[in-house]
């Protein structure tokens, strides 16, 4: 058996595992409990964390483009996410729209 089949056949009973733990367990668990609180807590803080570095520090082609762009398409899809009470589709396409336009108008003038 080659290498690649045994990395494939482990990161599928790895994958399985988990979900299987979590249809066993799922059925107990209160989702109003301090856990899931202090779960959703970190899941927010890390996503806070992640689009705050996207921001601020950009890696690849996000890169290129200027501070001031990435904030205004972020504020632009936080405005969109609070004015359409949650609709997180529009939020993120909006924000992302007004950031390709805002690069698109820098290469046109630039």
């Amino acid at each position: 058996m080659s290498d690649l089949w045994l990395l494939m056949i482990l990161c599928t009973l790895g994958t399985y595992a988990w979900r299987g733990l979590g249809v066993l367990l799922g059925g107990r668990l209160e989702p109003d409990s301090d856990l899931f609180r202090w779960v959703s807590c970190v899941a927010y803080a890390m996503i806070a964390g992640l689009v705050m570095r996207l921001i601020v520090m950009p890696t690849g082609p996000l890169a290129g483009s200027l501070f001031w762009h990435r904030m205004f398409a972020c504020l632009l899809g936080l405005f969109i996410y609070r004015g359409l009470k949650g609709n997180v589709f529009l939020a993120v396409g909006s924000g992302a729209a007004a950031l390709v336009v805002l690069n698109e108008l820098r290469g046109f003038f630039g």
